[in-house]
């Protein structure tokens, strides 16, 4: 496996971490556990939780996306197994799930991202080859009128060496195309943007130096070590521009509206949230908390975070900035795994059958 393919799976998900803690300090072993007083989401906004089992069919899985349907009666989602098998979910009114099976790679990592619109699903499938090098392509399928996927078809297997970081705009559907960032191969570091007709066609390549994060549609933003100390934001379409400013010893780390500024010292991490002109900036955390989500500042309003208060089973505290009222909101004391995308934040709670994933809808607060 050459250095490209190894910065696919394993740069990445290095570069994935950065973004959400940079470096991440050692807790302390003992600490005093003060009663928590963080007033709650569920209190604040009259609202609560919509429950997934965590096995579903037998099959445990994984969250990538939730999807906005319009049948209030049955909610669906997008996930992976530990086979990396991508599967289409659906809960009805009284909890119950079903999961099809969209796509079966058949080998790890599988399944790397996926998409959804109304009509259309599409996903990244990463597998090695018969010489252990990871090949990737770009599948698709329709949605029938009840949502439900179609056979898949493959789009396109030039994909280069793609890069999977956990945002929601790993690959995302705009302006008529898909689009989503892989790694040049080549000695200096080169970040392609790379695209596609969602019907197919040739698959168009933009190249920029260093390394890039994807963004909501037309913004990409640096990442990795050229977000310290600044960071640039720049269309996709256009290729216009944006400097960010920020302190030497600060990892700046942007979505198109907000960006994340990250100082580590050895008691913990301060993470401040600014607009890249450089207004609004505000602290959202400080200690041992990092950032739940990749993407920074989610629908504009909400910057999701967690904090490790048990070395083992659940032991993450989840909480909820909301940037408009200027504090933190308390979602749950004690979850054991996390993840968001761009309008849903997700925990869970149990193992086994007793898994459960959690999942607030953020546009309902807003």
């Amino acid at each position: 496996m050459d250095t490209a393919q190894r910065l696919t799976l394993v740069g990445t998900a290095a570069l994935a971490l950065a973004w959400l803690v940079w470096p991440s300090p050692d807790r302390p072993e003992t600490e005093t556990v003060a009663p928590d007083t963080t007033p709650t989401v569920w209190a604040n906004w009259d609202t609560e939780p919509v429950d997934w089992p965590g096995l579903v069919e037998g099959r445990a899985w994984t969250p990538l996306a939730f999807l906005d349907e319009d049948d209030p009666k049955t909610d669906a989602a997008l996930g992976t197994d530990e086979t990396g098998a991508l599967l289409y979910l659906e809960r009805d009114a009284l909890g119950e799930a079903t999961a099809t099976t969209v796509a079966e790679p058949g080998a790890v990592p599988g399944v790397i991202a996926a998409a959804a619109t109304d009509d259309r699903l599409a996903w990244i499938v990463s597998i090695p080859d018969e010489q252990g090098r990871v090949a990737s392509q770009l599948w698709t399928a329709p949605r029938g009128e009840d949502g439900r996927p179609g056979p898949g078809e493959l789009l396109t297997a030039d994909t280069g060496d793609v890069i999977a970081s956990g945002s929601a705009y790993d690959l995302q559907f705009a302006a008529e195309g898909l689009h989503w960032l892989s790694m040049a191969r080549s000695e200096t570091r080169v970040t392609e943007h790379r695209s596609v007709p969602v019907g197919g066609g040739e698959v168009a390549v933009d190249e920029l130096g260093g390394s890039w994060q994807a963004a909501a549609w037309p913004w990409l933003a640096s990442a990795g070590s050229d977000s310290l100390g600044g960071a640039q934001l720049v269309r996709g379409d256009t290729g216009a521009g944006v400097k960010v400013f920020a302190g030497e010893d600060e990892l700046t780390l942007c979505s198109a509206t907000w960006c994340r500024l990250v100082v580590t010292a050895a008691d913990g991490s301060r993470i401040d949230l600014v607009r890249p002109d450089g207004t609004g900036r505000v602290t959202v955390a400080e200690g041992f908390t990092s950032a739940v989500s990749p993407d920074v500042g989610l629908i504009d309003r909400f910057e999701p975070l967690s904090e490790s208060v048990s070395a083992v089973g659940e032991g993450l505290r989840v909480t909820l900035f909301d940037l408009e009222a200027g504090e933190a909101f308390l979602v749950a004391s004690t979850a054991s795994g996390t993840g968001a995308d761009a309008r849903s934040l997700w925990w869970s709670t149990g193992t086994g059958e007793l898994l459960v994933w959690h999942v607030l809808d953020l546009t309902r607060l807003a």
